[in-house]
């Protein structure tokens, strides 16, 4: 990958060079600006580290997003570890893969499939220190 111009193509929307297959950063940060209001956690730190990840990503595997608990379904316990519990559930919508701006909405990718849960104990006293020193755990 020489050129990222070439590689990636440009934006449909601004014309910038796209830093992931059709992913623009410029553009996607706008859109999930514009969504901030429309979601919460609950949780002030959890909500900031959230939308710090789509402010900063530069391919849609880099993005997290609060799931609304009415969105999952199928829900199972895995297994409790030393924060909490691990559960499995499918998830209605599937990630963000890319803007459509034919429908000006998230195009998303492998809606009912499976996603990984993570109940933690205590988490209304999550903070974003706390999330910095454990995130390297939950990545895989």
């Amino acid at each position: 990958m020489d050129d990222p111009i070439e590689y990636y193509g440009k934006c449909e929307e601004c014309k910038q060079e796209n830093t992931g297959d059709k992913y623009c950063k410029a553009c996607n940060v706008k859109h999930f600006q514009q969504n901030f209001k429309n979601w919460t956690s609950g949780n002030n730190d959890i909500d900031k580290f959230i939308q710090d990840t789509q402010l900063t990503a530069n391919f849609y595997d880099q993005v997290l997003e609060w799931i609304p608990y009415d969105k999952l379904y199928n829900i199972n316990y895995i297994s409790k570890d030393g924060f909490g519990k691990v559960y499995r559930a499918k998830w209605i919508d599937g990630y963000i893969n890319r803007w459509d701006n034919i429908n000006e909405n998230w195009e998303r990718f492998n809606s009912n499939g499976f996603v990984t849960l993570k109940s933690l104990n205590n988490s209304e006293n999550v903070t974003l220190e706390f999330i910095n020193e454990v995130l390297p755990n939950f990545l895989i």
